[in-house]
């Protein structure tokens, strides 16, 4: 009787030890990002032994996108994924995976998280918001209502910004901005209020951007990335073993998504082709064009950031050359 009731005890005390996460997501259950949180969730609760559970919050209907990092930021929610360079308000260098025509694959994507992670730990970790894994959307393009081969095609097209850096770019190349909240953004798309949008062939599978926009110009602008993140208080009171089981399932997670960012990409961009969308890149000299005003962008970051940035850009590029 006394080995039984011991055996109801441990079952109880765990039963209760066991610790629930709400995660809020912005996105649905098509896109690749919440189908790999909703996968660090499962991992998570696997390599914790249930100690730990991550309940995903699908389609903003905990918090909207915009309100995420605030929410995990101020202890109403412990964990959650936010778009990095959305919190440039936050610290200027959340700008840089957002740089135009700083890193255009891949591969220099990867090579700029390396050599600037410790970094963006650090200022999350000032704002008591730890950083668990970053994945990168797929290069960013431009939609368009109409063919562009100059950049005087693009003077006076209204477009939505995302950031602070898209309406820069927009702004430097003659378009006007147009301030709209996520939720309205196809209302102004069937009044043809919207002109030119930056997003990448992926967007098209959360808002039906072919049925608005006939062309989707390759420009490789930047690869946006997600980061997961959780509020340090919360995340100080696991146990050791249980963090270092997150954190194993965040380099699972983490190296699973930048091999699907680039899987998606190329799949997004095959579904545009089968909606009737053009497809294609814009004529070397226009794209040229395009770059110098971009990277005007770059120098006026590193300009305001100083030293910081500089350190890193010059990392990032060295690297680059090694290959």
């Amino acid at each position: 009787m006394v080995k039984y009731l011991s055996l109801l005890c441990i079952f109880f005390s765990g039963h209760l030890a066991a610790l629930e996460w709400q995660m809020p997501l912005s996105q649905g259950s098509a896109n690749f990002q919440t189908q790999l949180a909703v996968e660090f969730a499962k991992q998570v609760q696997k390599g914790t032994s249930n100690r730990l559970k991550i309940v995903a919050h699908l389609d903003g209907k905990l918090y909207k996108g915009e309100q995420i990092f605030g929410a995990v930021k101020n202890d109403l929610t412990p964990i959650g994924l936010r778009l990095m360079s959305a919190l440039d308000h936050e610290d200027i260098l959340l700008q840089l995976d957002a740089l135009p025509f700083l890193a255009k694959n891949y591969r220099e994507a990867f090579n700029l998280y390396k050599v600037s992670r410790a970094d963006v730990e650090r200022i999350l970790e000032v704002k008591g918001v730890k950083l668990l894994y970053a994945v990168p959307y797929p290069a960013q393009g431009l939609y368009s209502r109409t063919e562009i081969e100059s950049l005087d095609d693009l003077i006076d097209k209204r477009f939505r910004p995302y950031s602070k850096t898209t309406q820069a770019l927009g702004d430097k190349l003659g378009m006007r901005a147009q301030i709209l909240p996520l939720n309205k953004l196809e209302k102004q798309f069937k009044k043809k209020k919207i002109d030119v949008l930056f997003g990448s062939a992926l967007a098209a599978a959360s808002i039906d951007l072919p049925r608005y926009f006939p062309f989707w110009y390759e420009i490789k602008a930047w690869l946006p990335k997600s980061m997961m993140v959780v509020n340090l208080k919360v995340w100080n009171k696991l146990s050791e073993a249980d963090q270092k089981a997150v954190l194993a399932a965040a380099r699972k997670v983490e190296g699973q998504g930048w091999g699907m960012s680039k899987k998606v990409s190329e799949q997004a961009k095959q579904r545009l082709v089968d909606e009737g969308v053009t497809v294609s890149v814009f004529a070397p000299a226009l794209q040229r064009q395009f770059e110098v005003v971009g990277l005007s962008i770059v120098q006026q970051w590193l300009q305001n950031i100083g030293d910081k940035g500089r350190y890193i850009i010059e990392r990032y590029l060295l690297l680059n050359k090694q290959g």
